[in-house]
């Protein structure tokens, strides 16, 4: 199922024509909408169009309705589609023949330039009409996973509390657009299109395509003030208070209703009413959590030393896993037994509101070792240094990262694994281990945001974490190996020898350039591995291979080897790219290996630039050697091991 989330955005204050009054807060809104998308259900800014004031005006809205959403190739059937709209609404009388004949008004969504004199007529804003044709053609594109937000209003009440607070309603009245320029105005096949029998402009109930979220039943008024547009505001806080994954559009409105002023009631239409938001689409499962059950008097996570997790190590228990949707803490469990994939948690109060089954997060990873963080500052910026500065500990104190890992501030470089120095509108990271000695020794991190300052160092805290902890038993250190080979472009065969010597390769930079990891497994143990890619330009690390949690075998088993890359489904070759300007970079393999499944995604972090995207299988690879029956996990030892190698990308002299 499609889990992805496409919007366009619009919010206008400020009109072209002078006879249409200026609104505060519509910009504000869209913007909020906007940094919701971003921050909470992690929509990429290149899948959001924002469109504000000036920009705003109908034929740019319609043009970037079809390039960003009905034409745009990256949008699958079920992704979610969400049309946000802040400003003014207005109605007229419709003339004869509008929308089956039997309409006495239109309503409209006024654009920047509503009101205003085009070339052949005047611009009549997007009437109910084209709205309806324009999303049927979104539907028969993109599928019917499509949410219309309106905070406007289109005809309040004449009454005399209207009259008095005009200035803060979002609506207008029309007075200048003739019937032509209302038919003018019509979205392309809209003629084509006649509008159910079941409602009235926007209010349509019947709608297959789409579901309406409105501010405002019809008569009302549409308030806003500086803090924002009443709807929007109060659907902004509903995110607070209700779990989006499992609440449908009729729910959030009523929840709308009852929290706004009397005046002003949300409405919801379409015949998919009863649908979670968005389809549920975006709130997919969050890699953070791990799976948490009650254990008698104490709480089973499925997390252990293979993932970082020592004595002491904090967790925050949770009803579910889903990203975005509100998840409230309801118990905080400290590990006192460490296995190597799970662990046991117990709480300093007692359990009898817990959950028998829940998701655990961690909060506090109790890494013994603090990631220590040189501080520089420049007359430039001591503004952002001194912001940056409030974030993390004092000098020489342990604190720790929003990420909960262990920090120290310290007042050399020298004495520092990085040395950071903000600025303007981007902070610099220099590396000062020497692991990665080919790399760039400093990234550039695009910011202006003390709290995204703070999350890039929680980023290099984790990636330091993950890159040097390894088993110091070292169970299976003799007899596990790890190969790097070039693939033959189009035959997809390893040709030439292992790249890797003693733990490092060089590989060139090549366009087209494919490569393959063979494991080789000389013990007896059946294995789990999994492999990720962790690159120092970004501390970003990303999936190469996880296995199916539903494989009935381990993918290597004793005495056999396992090549991932061989091209077939699920099985894709690994590529390695520089960015422009980029002489070199540094990445390691990071391989951990276990005896029994366990889920691995919350080393995961970051979008990976560097390995295909293709390579992070989840499926079938090539396995050949032993074929003997697997030892059923519950009568092996549980052990775990890691393997790290080093692989410096050069580009071409």
């Amino acid at each position: 199922m499609a889990s992805r989330l496409f919007s366009l955005i619009i919010g206008i204050d400020q009109y072209k024509s002078g006879d249409v009054w200026d609104l505060t807060s519509c910009v504000d809104d869209a913007m909020n909408i906007k940094r919701w998308l971003m921050n909470d259900l992690n929509v990429p800014r290149s899948h959001i169009c924002l469109l504000l004031d000036e920009k705003a005006s109908k034929r740019s809205i319609e043009d970037k309705f079809m390039s960003h959403l009905v034409s745009n190739p990256a949008i699958e059937p079920g992704d979610a589609l969400l049309i946000y709209f802040a400003g003014h609404g207005s109605s007229v009388v419709a003339p004869d023949g509008w929308c089956n004949n039997d309409a006495l008004h239109t309503q409209m969504l006024c654009t920047y330039d509503h009101g205003t004199k085009g070339k052949n007529c005047r611009v009549s804003g997007i009437t109910d009409w084209s709205m309806h044709a324009m999303l049927a053609n979104l539907c028969e594109a993109k599928g019917d996973n499509i949410t219309l937000i309106l905070d406007c209003c289109f005809s309040p009440a004449r009454s005399r509390i209207n009259t008095i607070t005009r200035r803060s309603t979002r609506w207008t009245p029309t007075t200048k657009v003739t019937s032509d320029d209302l038919y003018a105005g019509l979205w392309p096949g809209a003629l084509g299109r006649k509008l159910p029998h079941d409602g009235y402009g926007f209010y349509q109930k019947s709608p297959t395509t789409h579901v309406t979220l409105l501010a405002c039943s019809q008569g009302e008024r549409a308030m806003e003030d500086k803090e924002g547009g009443h709807f929007t505001v109060a659907f902004l806080k509903a995110k607070n208070s209700m779990p989006f994954h499992r609440t449908s559009y009729g729910q959030l409105a009523s929840q709308l209703s009852a929290v706004q002023e009397t005046t002003q009631h949300a409405v919801c239409v379409g015949r998919n009413w009863k649908r979670p938001i968005f389809g549920g689409a975006p709130f997919v499962s969050d890699a953070r959590y791990v799976s948490a059950v009650r254990s008698e008097k104490h709480i089973r996570i499925d997390a252990g030393a293979i993932h970082g997790i020592v004595e002491g190590t904090v967790f925050s228990m949770h009803e579910h896993n889903y990203l975005g949707s509100l998840n409230p803490v309801l118990a905080t469990l400290h590990a006192f037994e460490v296995h190597p994939t799970w662990c046991l948690a117990r709480s300093k109060f007692p359990l009898q509101h817990v959950l028998d089954a829940g998701w655990a997060r961690i909060t506090q990873w109790n890494n013994k070792a603090p990631f220590r963080v040189h501080l520089k500052k420049t007359c430039s910026s001591f503004m952002q240094w001194w912001k940056l500065r409030s974030k993390l500990p004092s000098r020489s104190h342990v604190g720790q990262t929003i990420g909960g890992l262990s920090i120290q501030r310290v007042g050399r470089a020298s004495q520092a694994h990085i040395s950071v120095k903000p600025h303007d509108q981007h902070m610099s990271i220099e590396r000062r281990d020497t692991i990665a000695e080919n790399g760039p020794p400093v990234i550039h991190v695009p910011t202006n945001d003390p709290s995204a300052d703070a999350r890039a160092i929680d980023a290099a805290a984790r990636f330091h974490l993950h890159l040097h902890r390894k088993n110091s038993l070292g169970p299976l250190r003799d007899d596990v190996s790890m190969k790097l080979f070039r693939l033959d472009e189009d035959t997809w065969t390893t040709v030439g020898d292992d790249l890797l010597q003693d733990g490092k390769a060089t590989v060139t930079h090549e366009k087209g350039a494919i490569f393959a990891v063979s494991l080789d497994n000389k013990s007896d143990v059946d294995l789990w591995p999994y492999l990720f890619w962790m690159d120092t330009n970004g501390y970003v690390i990303s999936p190469v291979y996880h296995p199916h949690p539903f494989s009935l075998k381990p993918p290597l088993p004793g005495k056999s080897q396992l090549l991932i890359g061989t091209g077939t489904a699920g099985s894709e070759a690994l590529s390695f790219h520089l960015d422009d300007g980029v002489a070199a970079n540094t990445g390691f393999l990071k391989l951990f290996l276990s005896n029994t499944y366990v889920p691995m995604n919350i080393v995961e972090q970051g979008p990976s630039p560097v390995v295909n995207p293709a390579g992070a299988n989840r499926d079938s690879v090539t396995q050949f050697g032993s074929e003997e029956t697997v030892t059923p996990t519950h009568l092996v030892k549980e052990m775990w091991d890691s393997i790290t190698s080093c692989v410096t990308i050069v580009r071409r002299q």
